[in-house]
């Protein structure tokens, strides 16, 4: 038997272009550190993204940033670079 549990299912969801959207509008950011650390101290808090979503946009920016890439503004392109990061 399975027990339907929203918090684990809320760790494994992923972002999409939407989110990005969201995240992008938030401010005027000028780096991928900038996005990083904001995701770190508040992604969290905004109740439009799970913890799953945080923490899959916080390694994939940073491993974009580790990466040397250029930072992106526009959100559908942004977001195809982070999933092509993986």
């Amino acid at each position: 038997m399975k027990i339907h549990d929203p918090s684990s299912q809320a760790m494994q969801k992923d972002y999409d272009v939407t989110d990005i959207e969201r995240l992008m509008g938030k401010r005027d950011w000028k780096s991928y550190d900038d996005v990083i650390g904001w995701l770190k101290k508040s992604g969290d808090e905004d109740r439009r993204f799970t913890p799953g979503e945080v923490q899959h946009m916080i390694d994939d920016f940073s491993r974009v940033r580790d990466k040397g890439m250029d930072f992106v503004r526009d959100p559908e392109k942004l977001c195809d670079q982070l999933k092509r990061s993986r």
